[in-house]
């Protein structure tokens, strides 16, 4: 994003709309500080320029994968579905895609940063790299996984680790004797990474007995699961993953 000076009055009217404080006066005139800019557009979106100032050029990759995961109107061209957005609806229509459809097994989602906190590529493959030793597979249809050029160690393209963006989701599986060696994983680098993150473990219930198999392990850990939230997803498409399984179709 760049604002025209020839326009601009420096009304300043755009600044708090920046969530990563881009927006700044210097030497006397409004621009943008274009390492902190993750391309979101939220300043050409909402702000309302009395001069029409701000705008935008033609984004070529790397700097195009900010605006990728951190426009909400911008589309990952580096994924078979062009998905919006930072992540993956694979997980959230688990009714559907059975991402997740084993006890043996769960899928975890680790998602980074926050509006002004932001989140780098850098940081993502230091969770990619984390997590990399543990996981049976990174989810296809996510954004991230195409840009993990070796999967069995988490490295990232080299040409994106410069970029920054409002936050992105690494998504993966793994066998449910691996949750804790995972979690100890993201444990300790969640002490090496700059931004924030949030963990999601998602996971079948034991319909013989209503168990969570997944959260004895979380309990021994120590984590206070009942003070997190939780999140059950039905009936949000058909066929049914298990409808599929019992027709042959998968």
């Amino acid at each position: 994003m760049y604002i025209d000076s020839s326009k601009c009055i420096k009304c300043k009217k755009c600044v708090p709309y920046c969530p990563r404080n881009a927006i700044l006066e210097k030497d006397g005139v409004m621009t943008i500080d274009l390492d902190l800019c993750v391309e979101c557009g939220v300043c050409t979106r909402q702000v309302g320029c009395p001069r029409d100032a701000i705008y935008n050029v033609h984004l070529d990759v790397p700097r195009a994968y900010r605006k990728a995961f951190s426009d909400p109107f911008g589309k990952h061209e580096n994924t078979a579905l062009k998905h919006m957005g930072r992540g993956t609806e694979e997980v959230k229509t688990n009714d559907v895609t059975g991402v997740v459809h084993t006890l043996d097994a769960i899928s975890l989602a680790v998602e980074m940063g926050r509006p002004s906190v932001g989140s780098s590529f850098a940081d993502l493959e230091k969770i990619t790299m984390a997590v990399a030793p543990y996981a049976l597979a990174f989810e296809v249809n996510n954004p991230v996984t195409p840009l993990i050029q070796d999967k069995t160690t988490g490295k990232l393209d080299p040409s994106v680790l410069g970029e920054k963006v409002m936050s992105a989701i690494v998504e993966f599986s793994c066998k449910l004797e691996n949750v804790k060696a995972v979690l100890q994983a993201l444990e300790k680098v969640s002490h090496e990474v700059s931004t924030v993150f949030s963990l999601c473990l998602i996971c079948k219930v034991d319909e013989t007995d209503d168990s969570i198999p997944a959260r004895k392990i979380v309990d021994e850990l120590g984590y206070d699961v009942d003070h997190t939230s939780a999140k059950t997803n039905l009936g949000l498409g058909r066929p049914r993953y298990e409808d599929r399984v019992k027709e042959g179709l998968v």
